[in-house]
C-alpha cells in the first residue's frame, strides 16, 4: 500500500505591487480628491472664458442664420454641455443640454426654427451674465426652455 500523498504547502508570494502598496506614504483618497478640485479650479476662468466665446459664436450664427447650421449648432451646445458638466454649473448645462435636445428634434422632424435656438443663445448669455448662478429667475427661464423643448417635440 502507497503512503498518502503530503498534502499541497502553500506558499505566500508577493508581488512588487503587494510591497510596494504595504509601504508607508503617499496620500488618502480625500486629500486625492481635494488635489483634483483644486486642479478643476485653477481652469475655471479659462473655462468660463471658452463657454463664453462659444455663446458669443452661437448668437453670431443666429443673427446670420445660415442654412444648415443644424450640425454646426448641435456641436456647439453638445461642448457647452461638455464644459459645463466639467465644471459642475448645473443652470448652464441645464440650458445647453436643451438646446442639443431641441436641435435633435428639430433635424429628425426637418422642422428647423430659428427662434427655438435663439431663445436658448439668449437664456445661455444671460445665465453667464448672472455668474451661471440659480435662483428663481434662473428656474423660471429654464422652464421656459423645457416649454420650448416640449413644443417642439408635440409638434414634430
Amino acid at each position: 500500500m502507497t503512503p498518502p500523498p503530503e498534502p499541497p504547502r502553500i506558499r505566500k508570494v508577493r508581488t512588487s505591487l503587494q510591497r510596494q502598496m504595504a509601504r508607508p506614504g503617499g496620500i488618502t483618497i480625500e486629500e486625492a480628491v481635494e488635489r483634483a478640485e483644486q486642479g478643476l479650479e485653477s481652469h475655471r476662468d479659462r473655462i468660463m472664458e471658452i463657454l463664453q466665446a462659444q455663446v458669443d459664436l452661437l448668437n453670431r450664427l443666429c443673427r446670420r442664420r445660415p442654412p444648415k447650421a443644424d450640425s454646426k449648432i448641435y456641436a456647439l451646445a453638445s461642448a457647452l454641455v461638455d464644459l459645463a458638466g466639467f465644471l459642475e454649473i448645473p443652470p448652464f448645462y441645464t440650458a445647453a443640454y436643451s438646446l442639443c435636445e431641441a436641435t435633435h428634434q428639430m433635424t429628425a422632424a426637418k422642422t428647423w426654427s430659428w427662434p427655438a435656438v435663439e431663445v436658448h443663445a439668449h437664456a445661455l448669455t444671460l445665465i453667464l451674465a448672472n455668474g451661471c448662478e440659480g435662483g428663481e429667475a434662473i428656474d423660471h427661464l429654464l422652464a421656459g426652455l423645457h416649454a420650448v423643448v416640449q413644443r417642439g417635440a408635440t409638434a414634430s
